[in-house]
């Protein structure tokens, strides 16, 4: 069981839904502590395209720096009056800085320095102070914090100014999974308790992921191992399953139910959806639930074509005429298996294919 645990906290998607967890409004009786929301941060994006100002890429250009134009990190939390934006960035394992994440890293660091309210569209008014956060496991943060002492360097030779930077790290026990944080890290994030703080409690024999409000995300699909990505893409998928049959099942007969693609992806990601902006990946996602419904439909292709009819704009329209009808369309929904399907990392669409 601690094993497997600590496999988890290496999962950069694992990270990515245990910081959204972070960031919302629960009660302490609940078995997850929400540290960030309890800090004063919320959520401001998922997956948002952040670009450097002109000027600040010519001064790149002057110096040669290996940076990037902008970048998307995995998440942005920010306090209510916008004084601080943290940029969080998961990752599985430490990186060299010569290696090309280190090109990402270095465009964060530049990101997440006086730039920032400018990057983020805040206007004059504000003066955010922004703090590149990388979660990781705990085992990585000495060799990560090493490689962003580097890197910070190695940009203020050039005088250009960063931000702050830290990382986070996860870990578990016999009972819990556990966050570390340096005193420097307290301190900029409002954080009250000493590290390491328990944020999850574990039962035993329990799966210990929290309930995922992204169960699938390509874009990290290079970190994730294989057996990890196929068990995500079965849980996307039983997702979809649920809202279609929980929808049919409360509606009334005669009708036409009809299923937008954004309405059932804001269904299984609790709303999350609608903030994620990252668009290749809603692309992706968009494409899996069209194999998702096509797959779906030819479980029975006799009795859905008379049922089913999908229009671009609109989404899938079940025509409900009967009691009968309904009943049958409840059975054989109810009788898909999504792990019929096939959820191997060698047959996935294409990420950025339109």
């Amino acid at each position: 069981m601690i094993q497997k645990v600590e496999q988890l906290c290496g999962d950069p998607l694992f990270q990515l839904n245990l910081a959204i967890w972070l960031a919302q409004p629960i009660p302490r009786s609940f078995s997850i502590r929400p540290i960030f929301y309890e800090s004063g941060f919320s959520i401001y994006s998922v997956g948002l395209l952040l670009a450097l100002p002109p000027g600040l890429r010519l001064d790149i250009k002057k110096h040669a720096l290996d940076c990037q134009d902008g970048a998307k990190p995995d998440l942005i939390l920010a306090t209510d009056n916008r004084e601080k934006l943290c940029i969080l960035e998961c990752k599985r394992a430490s990186f060299g800085v010569d290696s090309s994440t280190a090109k990402q890293s270095r465009t964060l660091m530049l990101l997440s320095g006086p730039v920032v309210s400018e990057v983020m569209a805040l206007g004059q008014q504000v003066s955010a102070q922004g703090i590149l956060v990388y979660l990781t496991k705990t085992d990585q943060m000495m060799n990560l914090q090493n490689t962003l002492k580097e890197l910070s360097r190695e940009i203020n030779v050039m005088k250009l100014k960063t931000g702050e930077y830290d990382c986070l790290g996860i870990k578990s026990n016999e009972k819990a999974i556990l966050i570390e944080y340096s005193d420097k890290l307290k301190r900029l994030m409002n954080f009250s308790d000493v590290s390491p703080l328990e944020i999850i409690s574990l039962e035993d024999d329990a799966d210990p992921r929290p309930l995922y409000f992204i169960p699938y995300d390509p874009s990290v699909f290079n970190e994730q191992s294989e057996d990890e990505e196929k068990l995500c893409k079965r849980i996307l998928f039983e997702r979809f399953l649920s809202h279609v049959l929980s929808k049919i099942g409360s509606s009334s007969v005669p009708s036409e139910v009809l299923f937008t693609k954004e309405e059932i992806l804001n269904g299984v990601t609790f709303g999350l959806y609608s903030i994620w902006d990252d668009n290749d990946a809603k692309k992706h996602i968009k494409k899996l639930l069209r194999f998702f419904m096509d797959s779906l439909m030819n479980s029975s292709k006799l009795f859905f074509q008379n049922i089913i009819t999908y229009q671009e704009e609109r989404g899938w329209i079940f025509k409900l005429e009967n009691q009968e009808d309904y009943e049958e369309v409840i059975k054989q929904v109810g009788k898909f298996k999504p792990e019929s399907m096939d959820l191997a990392k060698k047959k996935q669409l294409e990420l950025f294919d339109e």
